[in-house]
């Protein structure tokens, strides 16, 4: 299939979707990479960013708008917008760290203003490893009030980010159940703000400071726990579930483990480009491995695809068979919308698939941390 310069930007074009960017904005932005007469990175990373900034301030005057007239639900919309806005810069390429550092920083600031105009209480908390701290926060389902919820853990991989995590949390905060949205080893603020690089024993630590952070408050229930995942999360949530034998119940979305994907099919500037490599740990890969060590026998729910590069069929069996427990799995085999000889196909299919495997998820967790189907 002949691909044109707007495919470069299938993997920034579906999780922007993913995260909740109009489509129209998103077409409307893609027209402008269109007049774009020859190759050019910068060139797109250019349009691709200035666009988007028109559309924060757009959106940023309509918020404030609608906040200053007391239109407290016109300025929640509005300020979700924004901080969409803001995702979509984020997910670019830009090799330069000091460049995503400011870009990232626009995001956490127009996500706080956001969830300052919620109705349920979003709280902002910070988690202890002996590595550095992991910014998060708590989604509860409601005001807070409660003496105990229910609580999932969710995650996502590299090149994520807390904010990003809210599309996990929503379906769930529906169903009653709490969700942390932490910032993983890697992952934004952890790594921008902190410097708590992705590996294999970071990512450990990790897991253990979350537990112990749930045991430490009165109003998260240590004995109702669920581990979610997507991508890269994927893996994170089954290595979790491995390490504590007290949880529920855990959902992988698109599992990925580095080490199971061909390291040829990665873009050469996710292997060696500066912001890429300043994410990870000294041997990163290697470290990595520890992820698919052990069996869990919590209920297990795994959706996978047909048209994934980076985790075959085969390496997604591989996870499969080492939960003992009940299991389920969905096999994916629609082939994705955005795809091109030159697309990274393991982010299609998350992004494509993810408006109605969230509630086949939801469900799945709800029901065992709760005991209700809703």
């Amino acid at each position: 299939m002949k691909w044109a310069i707007r495919d470069l930007l299938n993997p920034v074009v579906t999780r922007s979707m993913l995260y909740g960017s109009d489509p129209f904005d998103i077409e409307y932005i893609l027209k402008q990479v269109d007049q774009i007469k020859a190759m050019s990175g910068k060139k797109i990373q250019a349009v691709w960013l200035d666009n988007w900034h028109a559309k924060i301030d757009h959106y940023s005057a309509l918020r404030d708008k609608a906040e200053a007239n007391g239109h407290r639900i016109s300025a929640r919309a509005y300020a979700k917008m924004v901080t969409e806005c803001h995702y979509a810069c984020f997910m670019i390429n830009i090799d330069d760290v000091d460049t995503k550092r400011e870009i990232y920083h626009g995001l956490t600031e127009s996500y706080k203003r956001y969830v300052s105009l919620c109705d349920n209480k979003i709280e902002y908390i910070e988690i202890d490893t002996e590595y550095g701290k992991l910014p998060a926060y708590i989604h509860y389902p409601d005001d807070g009030s409660k003496e105990s919820y229910p609580v999932a853990i969710t995650y996502s991989g590299i090149g994520s980010c807390k904010e990003e995590l809210e599309m996990l949390s929503q379906p769930l905060n529906e169903r009653g159940v709490a969700v942390i949205t932490p910032d993983m080893p890697g992952a934004g603020a952890a790594i921008i703000d902190n410097n708590v690089k992705c590996g294999g024993p970071q990512i450990e630590a990790a897991f253990e400071a979350i537990y112990k952070f749930i045991d430490s408050r009165n109003d998260l229930d240590s004995d109702r726990i669920a581990n979610f995942g997507l991508c890269m999360g994927g893996g994170y949530a089954f290595r979790a579930t491995v390490k504590n034998p007290k949880v529920k119940c855990c959902v992988s979305l698109f599992p990925l483990l580095m080490h199971f994907t061909d390291q040829g099919s990665i873009p050469i500037w996710m292997k060696k480009g500066k912001w890429s490599s300043y994410q990870y740990a000294e041997d990163y890969l290697e470290g990595m491995k520890i992820l698919e060590e052990g069996t869990h026998a919590a209920d297990f729910l795994m959706v996978h695809s047909d048209d994934d590069n980076w985790m075959s069929p085969e390496a997604s069996e591989r996870l499969y068979e080492k939960a003992t427990g009940y299991k389920e799995r969905m096999q994916v085999t629609e082939k994705p919308a955005y795809a091109s000889e030159e697309t990274i196909m393991h982010a299609m299919p998350v992004g494509e698939q993810y408006h109605w495997v969230k509630h086949e998820a939801a469900d799945f967790i709800a029901e065992r941390l709760t005991g209700e189907k809703k």
